[in-house]
């Protein structure tokens, strides 16, 4: 189910949010003040390509097991919570922050040798915007290839 398109806006959005908290999270670095640290530079932008990807195939998993059409002018908050969505992006959610902290965590304790130097606002981070974007991209991605299949479905039906 990891085709060029879902790689793509994965690739799109990892690259937008990824910049934007790299200036937020570095700014020094991005000035010339201080050195870039490359290890949550790397994070920023990996964690959001896996999340995003992970999202949308399992929303266009959900999507073909459900086959039903969206009921017209469904919002997108409907569509979470009527489908069942919200689960899924807080257990990748879990799982993207906690892989996050193990390689930060110690990295962090090696690299400096202190507890009070561990990032807690990145690791915050890690935890709360895989869910954040989890969630709109599952339910996006739902909404998009249910879309899809009933186009399919009345084309296939116009034909007989």
């Amino acid at each position: 189910m990891v085709t060029a398109p879902v790689l793509a806006r994965a690739f799109a959005v990892a690259l937008i949010l990824g910049s934007v908290l790299t200036a937020i999270n570095q700014p020094g670095a991005i000035f010339g003040v201080s050195d870039l640290e490359p290890l949550p530079f790397a994070l920023v932008y990996l964690t959001p390509f896996a999340v995003v990807t992970l999202s949308q195939i399992l929303g266009i998993r959900q999507a073909l097991r459900d086959k039903t059409p969206l009921p017209e002018g469904e919002r997108l908050v409907a569509t979470m919570v009527a489908r069942g969505i919200p689960l899924k992006p807080v257990l990748t959610g879990l799982l993207m922050g906690t892989i996050n902290t193990a390689i930060m965590f110690p990295a962090t304790l090696i690299g400096i040798g202190s507890l009070a130097s561990v990032p807690v606002p990145l690791i915050a981070q890690a935890y709360c915007l895989p869910v954040l974007f989890g969630l709109l991209s599952q339910a996006i991605s739902y909404r998009r290839a249910t879309a899809q299949f009933a186009q399919l479905h009345s084309s296939f039906t116009a034909m007989r």
